[in-house]
């Protein structure tokens, strides 16, 4: 009996020393990996898919921080030019077109005011970055003007319209 129990603890011992040295014995998992017959096993297979997925990883990572480096790179350039966002509203009184000073985009147009005795509201017929114009001549068009820069362009001064220069159409009844 006492042989048995001795049989026994030395199998013990046997088995608890394979486990300490664990499936690749005394080698990194890189190293094991890395003889000819090993490339095969599961352990190495799963170790390759780690290893792939962890530089895929860190390129994904590294392509972020590339991209947030350069957003800030031009976040930071703009902020150092400090350009401003400048508008004016230019209101001019019986025309057909409305025009910005010279620097700025027209970026709205509308005609404000209208009677019926003048024709009433009219049709927009034409509008781009320079003028917008309409079908006939309106009592007063609103023209949006707008550019980017550091400083804003001079503004040009409207010129007044004649008074009367606008004939009321004549009634035929």
């Amino acid at each position: 009996m006492k042989i048995t129990r001795l049989l026994i603890v030395a199998g013990i011992a046997v088995v608890a020393a394979a486990c300490a040295t664990g499936r690749t014995g005394n080698k990194s998992l890189e190293a094991y990996c890395a003889i000819e017959g090993n490339t095969d096993t599961d352990i190495c297979k799963v170790n390759t898919a780690a290893v792939n997925r962890d530089t895929a990883t860190r390129a994904v990572a590294d392509k972020g921080v590339a991209d947030a480096a350069r957003a800030q790179s031009t976040a930071d350039q703009a902020l150092a030019r400090q350009d401003g966002v400048y508008c004016e509203t230019r209101t001019l009184n019986r025309t057909d077109t409305g025009t910005c000073s010279a620097g700025y985009t027209l970026v709205g147009c509308a005609q404000s005011r209208y009677t019926t005795r003048s024709g009433g509201p009219t049709v927009m017929r034409e509008m781009d970055d320079t003028h917008c114009r309409f079908a006939t001549r309106v009592l007063e068009i609103k023209a949006r003007c707008c550019m980017v820069g550091a400083a804003a362009a001079p503004k040009e001064e409207v010129a007044p319209a004649p008074r009367g220069a606008q004939k009321a159409p004549q009634r035929t009844s």
